[in-house]
């Protein structure tokens, strides 16, 4: 009886590693358009990852590129605005004389006095 239970436990053992096997073989088969699809899909996420990487490594470049001229517009403008300020001091200087002068009556006619005593300075340099 031993040699028959023997028996009985290796047929028993062959009978389930073959269901288990035409288990797994019949399971890949299912699931293997699912596992290509999915290899696919992840391809073409793994792609689209690396233009959109590039994309954005690129606008970032044209971006810092846009600020460095941004500043060295800032900076000239600044270089400029002062430069005018300095071009400026003199001509507020000789406004700020004309209008000091003491005017006695008419005050459009003490205007018109300062505007060509001022218009003879300039022509007499």
């Amino acid at each position: 009886m031993s040699s028959k239970l023997i028996a009985d436990v290796i047929v028993f053992l062959l009978t389930l590693s073959a269901l288990i096997g035409t288990g797994a073989w019949l399971a890949g088969r299912h699931y293997q358009p699912t596992i290509d699809k999915l290899n696919e899909t992840l391809a073409l996420c793994r792609t689209s990852k690396q233009q959109q990487a590039a994309t954005i490594e690129i606008q970032n470049a044209g971006i810092e590129a846009l600020r460095r001229v941004e500043a060295d517009r800032q900076a000239k403008a600044e270089a400029e605005q002062k430069k005018a300020l300095n071009e400026a001091r003199d001509n507020y200087s000789k406004a700020n004389a004309v209008l000091s002068e003491r005017t006695i009556g008419d005050v459009c006619l003490a205007a018109a006095k300062a505007f060509d005593d001022e218009l003879r300075r300039e022509r007499a340099k």
